[in-house]
């Protein structure tokens, strides 16, 4: 099967981590996908994320913030940009 270049998603232009759990998350996501840097804005599953790695991912985010997040998250927020707020705020809950 060919793939015609039209048909590739357009590059997205590298967005730093702003806050610290942006911060934790690329770390997380750039050690997971085996990449030099991954930015706020990079889709995971462009990035050539699987289920596989999801699991690694969500397993390395509990242990990072202590709190319990389903990898289904990454259906509804496929960008660190999308997760992070998800995870501040279940960080915020389990404080309470």
């Amino acid at each position: 099967m060919l793939i015609r270049r039209e048909q590739l998603p357009l590059p997205v232009p590298y967005a730093a981590p702003r806050t610290p759990a942006e911060r934790k998350l690329a770390e997380i996501w750039r050690k997971a996908l085996n990449m030099d840097r991954v930015g706020i804005n990079d889709d995971y599953n462009d990035l050539g994320g699987d289920s596989f790695l999801a699991a690694v991912i969500f397993a390395e985010i509990t242990e990072a913030f202590s709190i319990l997040m389903p990898m289904a998250s990454l259906i509804h927020a496929p960008t660190i940009a999308l997760l992070a707020p998800k995870v501040d705020k279940l960080t915020q809950v389990r404080r309470a």
